[in-house]
């Protein structure tokens, strides 16, 4: 059996890489615990009777899929964990040649239950899109290709990686660059077609200024999912293309497992709680269009005054202007009155009473 000193690896290189199967591991098991707060969230208000049981049943059952193989996948990482540490940690060497064979358990089966996890969780934002579009299918049609040719290469790399031929490396990584690229592509478009909705109803300024209209942002649009598979994606390619060590790409990895689920649980608990939109506003004007609407019609209505007067607009200078005029036609019609009486009667025809 080779040991790591054949291979040119020094002592502080081999505790580098069996650290890297300890450290992404807590962070992992801490990101967890946030998915489980974010899960029993979501369980109490989805266990309201404000909606309907059917709803209610769905959504309970989406996001306990999501905690559940969440669950799967730290479990499994922790058994790695230990089988690396406790049950072959007695030496520095007997740790390095368990790695460099390759035995870690549940590889196949984290990278399945990751997949299924990536796939509803853009099926969810493509759903939100086509809530918040008012049911357009022209909208989610680029996602949904995106979805379709994601699954594409996701099974292409499931075929590469249960195969034993060693010349088939190569191409499943290239598989894995095609998966993280469709996957980045779907969940950035479809964040971006939500951010555009969000700000064209409730206007850029109204949702801005306020920590609501900040929080309707960075949870409808899921703007931390993709954010995370854009990190992973740019640092799988580094790596990629020139070769470095892959130990960095563990940590957005991991995190990127409970990101996943985090993202369409958090969607969901907003909706389920009633803090999101009614889906019946989102074809409604928003509030800042109306307003601008109406100073537009207060505009264009403008009465005549007199010269050196300004023109004003609006009810209470109309009301002005109005009794104005009543009170100069009145005062017209009383001195025609006296003009007439004046004619009728001549200065000679006053017979003063004795």
């Amino acid at each position: 059996m080779s040991t790591f000193e054949d291979s040119g690896l020094t002592v502080a290189d081999v505790q580098s890489l069996i650290s890297a199967h300890l450290h992404p591991t807590i962070l992992l098991i801490f990101c967890h615990g946030i998915h489980t707060y974010v899960f029993f969230f979501a369980l109490c208000h989805i266990a309201q009777r404000t909606h309907s049981i059917r709803k209610r049943i769905s959504f309970a059952a989406i996001v306990t899929f999501f905690w559940c193989t969440n669950t799967t996948i730290v479990a499994l990482e922790w058994k790695c964990v230990d089988l690396l540490f406790i049950t072959h940690g007695t030496t520095l060497e007997a740790e390095y040649n368990f790695v460099e064979r390759g035995t870690l358990p549940g590889g196949l089966t984290i990278s399945v239950l990751r997949a299924l996890n990536v796939f509803l969780a853009d099926l969810i934002l493509i759903w939100r899109c086509w809530v918040l579009y008012d049911g357009s299918v022209k909208v989610v049609l680029v996602p949904s290709l995106c979805l379709i040719t994601e699954t594409v290469s996701v099974c292409f790399l499931f075929f590469y990686a249960v195969s034993v031929a060693p010349s088939n490396s190569t191409a499943r990584a290239d598989w894995m660059l095609v998966y993280y690229s469709t996957t980045v592509m779907t969940n950035s478009l479809c964040t971006f077609l939500i951010l555009y909705r969000i700000t064209a109803v409730g206007g850029v300024s109204a949702s801005l200024k306020t920590y609501r209209g900040i929080i309707e942002i960075l949870v409808e649009s899921a703007a931390m999912y993709a954010i995370t598979y854009t990190v992973l994606l740019a640092v799988y390619a580094h790596q990629f293309y020139t070769g470095e060590d892959i130990i960095p790409r563990v940590y957005p990895q991991l995190v990127s497992y409970s990101i996943t689920g985090i993202a369409p649980t958090l969607i969901i608990a907003r909706v389920m709680a009633g803090h999101s939109r009614p889906d019946d506003s989102w074809t409604r004007p928003s509030l800042p269009h109306m307003q601008s609407n109406m100073r537009s019609i207060a505009e264009s209505l403008r009465f005549a005054c007199a010269p050196g007067h300004s023109t004003h607009t609006g009810n209470t200078t109309t009301n002005i202007d109005t009794e104005q005029a009543q009170e100069t036609a009145d005062g017209e019609r009383e001195s025609d009155g006296d003009v007439r009486e004046n004619k009728l009667l001549a200065p000679g025809d006053f017979k003063p009473k004795r």
